[in-house]
């Protein structure tokens, strides 16, 4: 039996191996996931002075950009020299958004010496400085890097089972050609949320969300549209055309047509043929 992992799972799990924070961006660089889900002590602390925020997001766009560009994992020190690392991620080849890890300080002498430095620029509080930056999980530079694999390990798991979409567009048209091509057989919540590894929720909402009517409307009148036209332009039974299109039964299939058209698939079979002779 195939076992789904959720991405915040995925992103707990990551954080209990490394003790670091891991987010997911999109590619509008809008964090839209997270474990833990607060920043840092000392990021918040710093990033209460505007100029310092707007260096950090400059400095993660970078980041992004320079991931974009070569398509593979990026490792890098930010301004106050914690290690941060960012992935990519794909979407049925398209890319998504980002894996990002950080933040965290190497083992060398000085190192934190370094952060205390640059944070005391802005923050005067020394005491209150020391205590943030002595809760930043600090590793040597292989267990960083090792920790770094494994996250992009875990990217490319992410991206090769398109686990993650961050356009809701995309995943709504995703489920909609996937409707079209396999509406013959039969289609849950259930089966759409194992394909997509998106929950049923988040697959129910954002089709709704695109196309103002709901999965099984679509299905539906998916299943009838095909219906309607094998009826006019084959001769198979109304048992064999119920069967291609999906229904589950001759009874619910000529039910479910007498509602939406007002006669039976016999009755519209027979005006189709006759407004061919006339």
């Amino acid at each position: 039996m195939k076992t789904k992992i959720e991405l915040p799972a995925i992103l707990k799990e990551l954080h209990n191996i490394s003790g670091f924070r891991l987010c997911i961006y999109d590619t509008d660089l809008h964090e839209i996931a997270a474990y833990p889900q607060n920043l840092s002590g000392f990021c918040s602390l710093l990033q209460q002075n505007p100029d310092i925020k707007k260096g950090c997001v400059q400095n993660d766009a970078d980041a992004f950009s320079i991931v974009k560009s070569k398509e593979e994992i990026y490792i890098y020190r930010c301004k106050f020299g914690f290690y941060e690392a960012v992935a990519p991620l794909y979407h049925f080849g398209v890319l998504s958004g980002y894996l990002m890890m950080g933040q965290t300080l190497d083992t060398r002498e000085g190192s934190r010496t370094y952060v205390l430095e640059k944070a005391l620029i802005y923050i005067k509080n020394r005491d209150l400085l020391e205590k943030e930056i002595s809760r930043i999980p600090t590793r040597t530079k292989e267990q960083i890097l090792s920790c770094i694999s494994i996250m992009n390990v875990c990217a490319e798991y992410i991206s090769l089972s398109n686990r993650f979409n961050s356009t809701d567009k995309n995943l709504a048209h995703e489920i909609k050609k996937y409707i079209n091509s396999n509406f013959a057989f039969k289609i849950t919540l259930d089966s759409l949320s194992n394909h997509f590894f998106y929950s049923k929720p988040t697959i129910v909402n954002t089709f709704k969300k695109a196309y103002s009517k709901s999965i099984n409307e679509f299905l539906q009148e998916t299943r009838l549209n095909h219906a309607v036209h094998l009826l006019a332009g084959t001769t198979d039974s109304i048992h064999q055309i119920s069967e291609q299109c999906g229904f589950s039964d001759q009874n619910y299939f000529s039910k479910v047509f007498i509602r939406e058209f007002g006669v039976t698939p016999s009755q519209y079979r027979i005006q189709c043929n006759a407004a061919e002779r006339s």
